[in-house]
């Protein structure tokens, strides 16, 4: 069985990866994926030429491959499909705050401080520069063990 706790840490993370992901594929675009006329002006004589003229980039891209990975991008993220797969991604496990409570009621903060405070005064006992004045009340050493 996961652990729970880890298990929706990452879960969270990859759910929020997903929308970034799609934000960052709408700036690259530059709005192409919204301004893009409909394939058939692509192959149509009388405005394909002008739209590869006008929707050029790089010299060695050329504006079909501009226009497919455009179209792509919309499909996956700008379409009802592309909206509906970012709703499931977010919320197909369960919500968020979900998770997150689930999280800090498992999670063992009480612990962790402990921990925390302990590789503190660790670091502080160990302090090369001496900014310390003398090392922390019972511990002899930075790798923790203590004076009886």
């Amino acid at each position: 069985m996961p652990e729970p706790v880890y298990a929706n840490i990452g879960e969270i993370a990859a759910r929020e990866s997903d929308l970034r992901h799609a934000s960052i594929s709408h700036t690259v675009s530059g709005g192409l994926i919204v301004t893009l006329p409909l394939p058939e002006d692509d192959h149509n004589p009388e405005t394909g030429p002008d739209l590869a003229f006008g929707a050029q980039g790089r010299a060695d891209v050329s504006f079909e491959r501009r226009a497919s990975v455009a179209r792509f991008i919309e499909d996956i993220t700008a379409t009802d499909a592309g909206g509906w797969m970012s709703v499931i991604s977010l919320h197909g496990g369960g919500s968020p705050e979900a998770m997150k409570s689930e999280i800090h009621r498992r999670y063992p903060i009480p612990e962790r401080r402990k921990l925390v405070e302990r590789l503190i005064d660790r670091g502080v006992a160990s302090d090369s520069f001496n900014r310390s004045t003398a090392q922390q009340p019972g511990q002899c050493c930075d790798t923790g063990c203590t004076k009886e």
